[in-house]
């Protein structure tokens, strides 16, 4: 059977110390059959900018891919792996992971595997993935798993399998409250998904997802990794969906002393997902691999966090730059109060205010306006979301020196035009821009 297999796990990772020779991380079922119609997109997100880091959830992300390449027999050039992802970028590799079905016709699998924090809107109760860049307490700045739902199920599949190995209580992994402002856990309302869609979830309702500190990973990932390397790749969703469970209620009691209970949402109609597998066939050898040497969680890991903001300062000075003579001269303190505006309308998501400000920013000659209507439009939660409006105005405000713009429009062109891409992004990488850096560092 046609599917796809989207695995969006929200855990924690750190490298891991070398185990028993039994570790998910050291013993790797290696399939001998290949998996060339499976796509792969890989998010772990980390170190946040605004908010306390995931434990292990880079190690998660990256033992992951070993198993999709070795186990599962998936070409590792059928695999993006995003560490760190922005909004943006993580809107990049799910469109990516679109295109591809649409060239196969269908014909076609893929795997979109998501480790982070997640969280709620504590008005609505609807769900958001929260990308490195995000803030817990503005729902807009996250990837809504309402919309991501509702493109996952347009997408041309038979069958598409969603792991969250996130919470949607608005708690961190160490079960305390990120920035709720009520300080207590929210219960956020299950998403509706496609005739096509399968969703693993790490924990119910208003239950925390939780690291299983002695494994160096995610409770969760680390049982869904190891009935793979148990089976050698060939579980089918019902024998991973018990296993999981199973393991999952033991063993948090035990080493957390709290509930964690996944579940499975489906159609209703979708009545054969429990026979989907992963492998066609069982990968019956095993290699050895070397792992790094055990850190602590990243509870104390703040430079890395801030990291990203390093490139602020440059990213500022074109902003207050003196208008181009093409330009009118423009009142700083007026455009500057609509910028705010803008951004706080954002954040309230009343997206149509937002425009209206930035837009009358913008033609005052404000290239942090043009900059913040490419955010507006690359948001995959705006009902005019649009690739194509959003490289427009991140372009206009790029070319003036805004760094953060040169990086977006470098991310915008990836895929479709790979020199614009490197060209942009290498501007920004000159500037300072970490994350430019190491996408280039990835295209090399």
């Amino acid at each position: 059977m046609k599917r796809i297999l989207l695995y969006l796990l929200g855990l924690c990772v750190i490298p891991q110390a070398i185990q028993a020779q039994s570790s998910i991380d050291t013993k790797i079922a290696v399939n001998s059959q290949t998996d060339d119609k499976t796509f792969v997109v890989i998010i772990s997100n980390e170190n946040y900018k605004h908010e306390e880091a995931v434990p292990f959830a880079r190690n998660d992300g990256e033992v992951f891919k070993v198993y999709c390449e070795k186990t599962l027999g998936i070409p590792e050039s059928n695999i993006r792996f995003a560490p760190d992802a922005t909004l943006n970028e993580m809107n990049y590799e799910i469109d990516w992971l679109d295109d591809v079905l649409k060239a196969y016709d269908g014909d076609a699998r893929a795997i979109l595997y998501y480790t982070g924090h997640g969280m709620p809107d504590e008005r609505s109760k609807e769900a958001y993935l929260l990308p490195v860049d995000g803030y817990s307490k503005s729902p807009q700045s996250g990837l809504s798993t309402k919309k991501l739902y509702q493109k996952l199920g347009k997408m041309q599949t038979q069958s598409v399998i969603v792991f969250l190995d996130a919470c949607f209580s608005g708690a961190k992994r160490d079960g305390k409250m990120m920035a709720s402002s009520r300080g207590v856990a929210i219960k956020a309302k299950d998403e509706p998904v496609g005739s096509n869609t399968v969703v693993f979830s790490a924990a119910q309702g208003d239950e925390t997802a939780y690291p299983y500190k002695s494994q160096q990973h995610g409770m969760f990932t680390y049982y869904v990794l190891e009935k793979i390397q148990q089976s050698g790749g060939a579980t089918t969703l019902g024998e991973l969906s018990q296993y999981v469970t199973q393991q999952v209620k033991r063993k948090s009691v035990v080493e957390n002393g709290k509930s964690q209970t996944p579940s499975v949402s489906y159609a209703s109609n979708n009545e054969g997902w429990r026979n989907w597998q992963l492998a066609s066939t069982a990968a019956t050898k095993f290699e050895t691999r070397t792992v790094a040497s055990a850190q602590e969680a990243p509870v104390q890991k703040a430079p890395v966090q801030k990291a990203p903001t390093q490139a602020a300062p440059t990213q500022a000075t074109p902003i207050q730059a003196t208008p181009t003579p093409s330009v009118p001269a423009f009142d700083e303190s007026v455009t500057a109060d609509l910028i705010n505006q803008g951004k706080k309308a954002m954040r309230a998501m009343n997206y149509d205010k937002a425009k209206a400000d930035f837009t009358k920013a913008a033609n005052q000659g404000s290239v942090e306006a043009s900059y913040q209507l490419g955010l507006l439009y690359s948001n995959s939660n705006y009902d005019d979301y649009s690739r194509e409006t959003a490289t427009t105005h991140f372009l206009k405000a790029a070319k003036t020196g805004h760094v953060e713009a040169m990086y977006q429009t470098g991310m915008m062109y990836l895929g479709t035009d790979n020199t614009a891409a490197k060209q942009w992004l290498r501007k920004a990488s000159d500037k300072g821009h970490q994350r430019a850096q190491a996408q280039l560092e990835k295209l090399r």
